[in-house]
Parts: C-alpha cells; structure tokens; sequence
C-alpha cells in the first residue's frame, strides 16, 4: 500500500487527477486504518492471527484486483478505500504473532525483522511499480500489488502457527 504514491504521476495523466484528487487517492488506503487498526485489534483478540492476517491480506488482493478494472477516480478511491480495510490487520496482527510465535529470547529481533519489511516492501514497491506502470499501464500495477498481496495472504495462512486452543 505505501508503494502507491510512487504511481502519482502516472495516475495524475490517465485519470486526468488534480492534485487535491491524486493526494486523496493515494492517501485513502491509510485513511481506514485509523479506525480499523483498532477493530482489527478486536478481532485479534477473538480469532486466530492466521485468519485475521490473511482474511485481511486476502481483502487487499481482491480490493486492488477491482481497483485494476475501475472505471475512473471514484471507484479506484473505493477500492483503495476497501484495501486499507484489509492493510487495517496487518500492524497489530504482525505484532500479536511475533509475541505468540517468539520466545521472550528472540522477540526484539523477531520484531525488528518485521519491522524492517515494512519500508523494505514500500521501497520494492516504489521502484517496481513505476517500470510496471510504464511497460502495462497502471491497471498492471495494482494486479501486481494484489497478486503480492494474495501471495502474503497464503504463505501467512500456510506459515503461521495454528494457537492450541484450537482456534
């Protein structure tokens, strides 16, 4: 999701965007997670991380899969909308997994390693996307981001460690 700004200009000229429309697009896949952070939270403390994770990353795949066949801007900003739902579990289901899968020993690295895919994602995806956007168009690029995001969402589900309780 932090990789779309690295889009702007290419979807400033396709979509005809001004700049106030452009920074409301790029901006509304983290404009969700200020409340949805805390329903995700919730939803952690109810159900297994393994669901939520990938429910959520799942959610993003298919919200930027719609947004590659958006007619024009106010789709797009709905689809972009509904994949911050989805980015919403990601901060506090990364964390609670780290917690549950770690032992006390080997949380701050576990953390720290985590931490770092964050900007190390939004780097990939700031230098990847635009050659994508390029070579396909824009389209292309938010199916690469959903294919990536589909991707996370079964290696989590397929990884992470089902809790003993059963759940």
């Amino acid at each position: 999701m932090s990789g779309l700004g690295a889009l702007g200009v290419h979807l400033q000229s396709a979509l005809g965007l001004s700049t106030a429309q452009l920074g409301l697009l790029v901006s509304a896949a983290q404009l969700v997670p200020l409340a949805g952070l805390l329903v995700a939270g919730e939803l952690l403390d109810r159900y297994s991380e393994r669901w939520v994770v990938g429910s959520g990353a799942g959610l993003v795949a298919l919200a930027l899969g719609a947004g590659s066949l958006a007619p024009g801007y106010a789709a797009l900003l709905v689809a972009l909308l509904v994949a911050g739902t989805g980015y919403s579990t990601v901060q506090p289901g990364g964390s609670k997994s780290v917690a549950s899968w770690f032992d006390a020993s080997q949380r701050g690295f576990a953390m720290g390693v985590r931490q770092a895919g964050l900007p190390l994602g939004a780097a990939l995806a700031s230098a990847v996307l635009p050659l994508v956007a390029e070579e396909f168009g824009w389209r292309a690029t938010l199916l690469t981001g959903g294919f990536v995001a589909l991707l996370g969402a079964g290696l989590f589900m397929g990884c992470a460690a089902p809790r003993s309780n059963g759940s």
